[in-house]
């Protein structure tokens, strides 16, 4: 009895889902690779044409494009090979193909959290333990404000956190991300303003509730709705009944990263008030997503993969991110050593192409004791086994 290729998809679908479930390897409460994998699929890929540029002194890289096409990438350096951490900028004139030799900005301290260019072409820029600069010169020189304890009504450490960086509004109002940190794996977000291009912020409102993420990102839609992404806890899946919505959620962890997943809400008054936050149905261990809406309409969110293959994917929505096509992801990077990488942050350049900075475990080498986790963790090293790269692409017309 002959079967059409249709019919047997449909059948090996429907066995797909009665499938006994695959033993995975390795404690789920860990971080394994196979978190949220689900094993009873197979890819369907293809090649496409892309750009890729391995950085110096370009840790966890993001691109802004400037009116005359300049393309500025923020990174940092830091120990070991360097004194201390600190703020990179590089330049690019041919598309972010290749760059500038890094100018280091020993004054300018920290991770960099966050990097926009605005309409006047003034760069925004979150750094360190919450410093916003902000450059006038596409780059060369900047004018750094130290955000003070008393712009939150909260107390607890003060910080900006992994980010897309600053949105400008029609009216020309910024607004950014920021975190309170409130003890064990729980923080309390809250979105700051300006209204001088950066030069002083306030005007504190908390982001959406329940989420106890330290990393939001916003993107600011055609529409005039602002979508906001954010890197849930195992906490949110658990109080919020999603342990059967998020896939991977039932073995989430209340603490650490292995439960975190990405959640999303809207704000349709300028960042003032906000939906509850719902699962975008990525599962969890996927790290920090961003959300990019393209000039056709299209919205992407371009998504630090730390499930096999490792690397960076982003999927797609046609609908303003009502929904998305989990099924068609667009496999940026696959050559990560380890679940290590990610914080892919994106922008569309002048002629229709992203490019999304990210960073990753290059190599298999040694590693370095977590100065952040002080329990003996180790990770690899920024700028040196661990690399920052940027890609340049094309989102195809008919995806997803």
């Amino acid at each position: 009895m002959s079967t059409t290729t249709t019919d047997g998809a449909a059948r090996i679908r429907e066995d797909a889902l009665r499938a006994p479930p695959y033993p995975k390897p390795g404690d789920p409460k860990d971080n394994t690779g196979f978190n949220s994998l689900n094993m009873h699929e197979v890819l369907l890929a293809r090649r496409m044409p892309a750009v890729r540029t391995k950085l110096k002194m370009g840790g966890k890289p993001q691109a802004a494009q400037m009116a005359d096409g300049t393309v500025v990438v923020a990174g940092f350096i830091e120990p070991p090979e360097h004194e201390k951490s600190c703020v990179t900028i590089q330049w690019s004139t041919d598309n972010a193909a290749t760059f500038s030799e890094p100018k280091v900005f020993e004054d300018m301290p920290g991770r960099t959290c966050g990097f926009r260019c605005l309409r006047s072409g003034t760069l925004i820029l979150g750094h360190g333990a919450a410093c916003m600069s902000r450059s006038t010169d596409g780059g060369q020189s900047w004018m750094t404000t130290q955000l003070t304890e008393d712009i939150t009504p909260e107390s607890g450490q003060l910080g900006i956190g992994e980010s897309d960086g600053a949105v400008e509004l029609s009216d020309g109002t910024l607004l950014q991300h920021i975190h309170r940190y409130l003890g064990g794996y729980k923080w309390q977000a809250y979105l700051v303003r300006s209204t001088d291009e950066g030069r002083t912020w306030g005007d504190p409102t908390p982001a959406a509730t329940g989420t106890d993420a330290d990393e939001i990102s916003y993107e600011l839609l055609h529409s005039g709705r602002i979508l906001g992404i954010g890197r849930c806890g195992g906490a949110f899946i658990k109080r919020n009944k999603l342990e059967d919505v998020v896939p991977g959620g039932r073995d989430a962890p209340l603490e650490g990263e292995p439960g975190d997943s990405p959640a999303q809400f809207h704000s349709d008054d300028g960042g003032r008030t906000w939906s509850d936050p719902k699962p975008t149905g990525l599962g969890v261990l996927q790290a920090a997503t961003y959300p990019l809406q393209l000039s056709d309409g299209r919205v992407i969110l371009v998504i630090g993969h730390r499930q096999l293959p490792f690397g960076v994917q982003a999927v797609a929505s046609r609908d303003g991110g009502m929904t998305w096509d989990l099924e068609h992801p667009m496999i940026l990077s696959q050559h990560g050593w380890s679940f290590y990488g990610g914080h892919p942050r994106s922008c569309q350049l002048q002629d229709g192409s992203v490019v999304s900075g990210y960073y990753t475990h290059l190599t298999y080498a040694p590693c370095y004791p977590c100065p952040k986790c002080g329990d003996g963790s180790i990770l690899p090293h920024h700028n040196n086994e661990c690399t920052g790269e940027l890609i340049r692409w094309w989102p195809p017309d008919e995806w997803p």
